[in-house]
């Protein structure tokens, strides 16, 4: 009777401590999103990420474009610095049918040494639905440092781009990305909400195209 018991307790130990575990990785995975500014018809949010000091943020909006119109844009390498905040060089370095490498150049204010990207993006299209996920990470290896650049080596992100009607796309932006090299995390946690916001109201300038046109 005795052994009995100790197995029942025991059973009830382990299932209250798998539990707990399920719970706490469920809550790990489900971090909240924050709204940090609202303007001009589009939103953003941020929140933390796990084993970093450098939040994630989302930002989304109305573009009045065709979803292709943005296709085109956001693959276009040598167009990406005239309307991505503080970039001042980008271009293609190859694309391979939906996937494609780029080299940009971030500009960091001085003494701090300017920091350089090679994305890998690849494009997904959902037929059924007309929605395209352009999918974004770091690709450090695939060029040589170069220098006076900091290489950036942590970057993931995306574009996620719904129809939702003529000329009527929902935007979605987001990107965890950690500059590194001394950049200090207060000053890149200070851009992380200014980021998104400018380059969505870039992108619909640039496109000639405001919320619904």
């Amino acid at each position: 009777m005795v052994v009995i018991q100790s197995t029942r307790s025991a059973l009830v130990q382990i299932s209250l401590v798998l539990s707990l575990i399920l719970f706490a990785g469920t809550a790990a995975q489900a971090a909240d999103w924050t709204l940090e500014k609202q303007a001009d018809g589009i939103d953003v949010y941020t929140r933390p990420v796990e084993g970093s000091d450098i939040k994630e943020f989302k930002g989304e909006g109305v573009v009045g474009v065709e979803v292709e119109d943005i296709v085109a844009l956001l693959r276009d390498a040598g167009r990406f610095k005239d309307w991505f905040p503080n970039t001042s060089e980008s271009r293609l370095l190859k694309r391979e049918g939906d996937t494609s490498f780029q080299y940009s150049v971030m500009e960091t204010p001085w003494p701090i040494s300017d920091r350089d990207n090679v994305f890998r993006s690849v494009t997904t299209r959902d037929e059924s639905t007309g929605r395209v996920e352009i999918a974004v990470n770091a690709a450090p290896t695939e060029v040589p440092i170069q220098d006076g650049r900091h290489r950036v080596t942590r970057a993931q992100g995306s574009w996620q781009l719904t129809p939702q009607g003529p000329k009527r796309t929902f935007v979605t932006f987001i990107m965890h990305l950690e500059p590194g090299g001394g950049l200090p995390d207060w000053m890149v946690n200070a851009r992380i909400v200014a980021t998104p916001f400018e380059a969505l109201m870039n992108l619909r300038e640039i496109l000639g195209a405001g919320p619904t046109n």
